[in-house]
């Protein structure tokens, strides 16, 4: 008995020997007898699968063709390793994602441009060049800066920018590119009408999302530009005017030498309202209704589409905040006199990382998303409010009237004539 289990032992062990040979002999001559090749790149849309190409951008979802891709263990481009699931690759395929950071020239000087596969038996390298998209502009610090002022452009790709031009097809002067993602420019003369600025590099053109100088030709949602007779009492029959309840309203400046730089008629004025009050504002004063505490704009039509989303438009003005800015804030209402929903503008509570003081420095662009309105609690702005369901619920039957005022949402008393801010062109623009 025991020299019987003794030889069926032997040969199990002699028998699982063999088995294992014969699978790793298997292996080798799938895997490791064959190095990797990349054969193409395709497009991992279903309904482009005969889109081949040599170049893309970063973050593109393709597919990786070829053979002898089992045992995958990394795939690079430009030498960034770029994750991906096993579970939906291959030995002929590999669908991946291009990594976001993956280095591209530029902002490099110099990068392999390749994609490289490594397995466990070999690796394969294929040429094929990351390439950034056309400039994108986010931002202007101002959208209605007159000739001769430098603005800030914000936003993407600025590799390579040679030009910024402005409306009608005239080149900004004194280009400065900062960094890919902010350039500064000045203002040419001969702007006549707004339209789109365009950002010229070296990956295309990219035009702006927003109108420059829409106030050279305000359309539906422009709302007030505040430019007019200089008698507040006897507005004329401008649609842009803006003014409503004039015993409600703060300044009207006329004099352009108090808030330089402002826009106007071609006769050279350039009319804006003033928020400056005079007395003493207490904790939780809110009295809109005198010293020059706030703006009343005209009815207006904000869109032509009132069924629109709400998150598809913004409230835009220009800003002149000539003093410190350290207390209170601007509430905006958009019905009269009592608010459903209200938005709030206080920069000063975030400025300069939250120092508590903020100056404009000029002119420059407010906007707020009509989706930062939110559900007023007696008449005074709430941050946790809920927003409106639609544009006609947000401006609650007051025809596209604003009102902007300034109130004491502090503990502390704000001492008089120590806020001052001009307004103007006031409007409403789509965002998306």
């Amino acid at each position: 008995m025991k020299f019987n289990i003794f030889h069926i032992q032997k040969r199990l062990i002699l028998l699982s020997l063999i088995v294992a040979t014969i699978v790793q002999l298997a292996c080798k001559k799938e895997g490791s007898g064959s190095a990797p090749v990349i054969k193409d790149v395709r497009a991992c849309d279903s309904t482009a699968r005969d889109s081949f190409f040599v170049k893309a951008y970063p973050g593109t979802l393709i597919v990786i063709q070829g053979s002898n891709f089992n045992d995958l263990q990394h795939v690079y481009f430009n030498n960034q390793d770029a994750p991906f699931n096993p579970a939906l690759n291959s030995s002929s395929n590999i669908i991946i994602s291009i990594p976001t950071n993956a280095p591209t020239a530029p902002p490099l000087s110099s990068v392999p441009n390749t994609i490289t596969v490594v397995t466990s038996h070999g690796s394969a390298t294929y040429t094929f060049t990351l390439i950034l998209p056309p400039p994108a502009i986010l931002t202007a610090s101002n959208e209605n800066a007159v000739p001769g002022i430098t603005i800030t452009l914000t936003g993407t790709n600025f590799y390579g920018v040679s030009k910024v031009v402005f409306p009608g097809g005239i080149a900004g002067t004194n280009l400065n590119v900062v960094s890919p993602t902010l350039l500064t420019v000045t203002v040419p003369s001969g702007i006549t009408a707004g339209d789109s600025l365009h950002v010229v590099g070296s990956f295309g053109t990219g035009a702006s999302p927003f109108v420059f100088d829409n106030y050279l030709s305000p359309s539906t949602g422009f709302i007030a530009n505040f430019d007019g007779a200089p008698n507040p009492w006897a507005p004329p029959s401008s649609a842009y005017y803006g003014w409503s309840q004039n015993q409600w309203v703060g300044n009207l400046i006329t004099d352009p030498t108090q808030f330089p730089n402002g826009t106007g008629p071609a006769d050279g004025t350039s009319y804006c309202t003033e928020i400056n009050p005079q007395g003493v504002k207490v904790a939780g004063d809110d009295s809109w209704w005198a010293d020059a505490n706030c703006i009343v704009t005209n009815t207006a039509t904000w869109v032509s589409n009132i069924g629109v989303p709400v998150s598809n438009y913004a409230l835009k003005f220009e800003v002149y905040v000539k003093k410190p800015w350290t207390q209170g804030s601007i509430w905006v209402g958009t019905t009269w006199p009592n608010w459903k929903y209200m938005a709030e503008y206080a920069p000063w509570k975030t400025a300069n990382g939250g120092n508590g003081k903020y100056l404009s420095n000029g002119w420059v662009t407010v906007t707020i998303p009509l989706t930062k309105f939110l559900a007023a609690t007696g008449n005074v702005y709430t941050p946790t409010g809920t927003g409106p369901s639609s544009i006609t619920d947000l401006q609650q039957g007051a025809g596209g009237m604003l009102m902007i005022m300034y109130a004491n949402d502090g503990t502390a008393p704000i001492p008089g004539n120590t806020f001052d801010m001009a307004l103007d062109n006031v409007r409403i623009v789509k965002i998306q």
